[in-house]
């Protein structure tokens, strides 16, 4: 029975079982409970505390604690101004006690201005807490008269208006005479986006689904639907005839690649975005690379021309490309190339990496 490491990473976990999911043909949820029975968890969510006590602050680790504890104890005592200071100061608000986080404290407050002014602040409303919980889901346990509100605010599926709302079902539905019927009544919807709430442009971090536009949503990433309908091909065909525009093409492919949930649809649905134009610049590169799907990248370099460089010789593993193509290249690539070769195991490739200048 394997053993997490000292520090396991909660995030590393879940592509585990996503990978898992994908290599057996189950679902996620099945693949997580298998993951944590190999870790001798009865459960996901046991997984998940076990891995949140072994990450939490020890009596040597006074560093992480004493930049936990203010801010939680702040949120509890709802004391906005305090909350800002900290984050002024640079306080991290994703990091907790173990058990709680400062955004989930104050979800279950049903506080929405701390919610909005912690989201501002960099918290993730992705990040899980000790139970495996959201802060969405915190904020569904709250009993505050503002329980609504922090919900809506922290629902990032929400989509208010009811045009694109039906066009974004039509999309995970596989509807496409529905979607025609819908981008024809009203053509401005591929060139609209969803706007979310002010406080998610405010964050410090950057977030890669804030404000989507409608063609975004055939990646489905972030995972919106278990899975893409058959028919995810002919509803990119109908948004496509109506008029994608390039910086969504691009875009989209990006998600598309770097997406764990796309399935069997993946490959065939970039080949229609590259038919319609669609361009991968280096950030889809890196992130798709990033995430361990590594199965668009060879699409492209052997289908469809991309050049085969540095970055995608050390995600490959490739040493003998990898020391033809370091010498030349730029700094930027040089230090990506190595975070890649670490992030895919290649050590030899982060060897070469290092020896070309790369900064550990």
């Amino acid at each position: 029975m394997p053993e997490l490491p000292p520090r396991p990473s909660a995030e590393h976990l879940r592509k585990d079982a996503k990978r898992l999911a994908r290599a057996n043909g189950i679902q996620l949820a099945a693949a997580q409970r298998a993951l944590a029975q190999s870790y001798g968890h009865r459960s996901w969510a046991a997984l998940l505390r076990a891995v949140d006590e072994a990450r939490a602050p020890r009596d040597g680790d006074t560093a992480r604690r004493d930049a936990a504890l203010p801010m939680l104890a702040a949120v509890r005592a709802g004391d906005r101004e305090r909350v800002r200071a900290l984050l002024a100061d640079g306080a991290n608000p994703r990091i907790g006690d173990g058990r709680d986080l400062p955004l989930h404290l104050a979800a279950r407050r049903g506080d929405r201005e701390l919610v909005e002014i912690l989201i501002a602040g960099g918290a993730l409303g992705w990040q899980t807490d000790g139970e495996g919980r959201t802060a969405l889901d915190a904020a569904k346990l709250g009993t505050s008269p503002n329980r609504a509100a922090v919900v809506a605010l922290l629902d990032r599926t929400t989509i208010a208006d009811p045009s694109f709302a039906a066009a974004v079902r039509a999309i995970h539905s596989g509807d496409a005479a529905g979607l025609d019927h819908l981008l024809t009544a009203r053509p401005s919807l591929l060139h609209e986006r969803n706007v979310g709430p002010e406080a998610y442009r405010m964050a410090k971090r950057g977030d890669y689904f804030r404000d989507p536009k409608l063609f975004w949503f055939i990646a489905n990433n972030p995972n919106l639907v278990e899975r893409l309908p058959d028919t995810i091909l002919d509803v990119a065909e109908v948004m496509i005839r109506h008029g994608v525009e390039q910086a969504d093409l691009d875009y989209a492919l990006g998600l598309l690649m770097s997406s764990g949930a796309a399935g069997e649809h993946k490959i065939p649905l970039m080949r229609v975005l590259l038919r319609a134009g669609a361009v991968a610049d280096r950030n889809a590169i890196l992130a798709t690379a990033a995430h361990w799907e590594l199965e668009p990248l060879r699409e492209l370099v052997a289908n469809h021309g991309y050049p085969y460089d540095a970055l995608l010789a050390a995600t490959f593993g490739d040493t003998r490309a990898l020391e033809r193509l370091l010498p030349g290249a730029p700094p930027d690539d040089v230090q990506d190339a190595f975070g890649l070769a670490v992030i895919n195991r290649r050590v030899e490739a982060a060897r070469l990496a290092l020896d070309a200048g790369a900064d550990v």
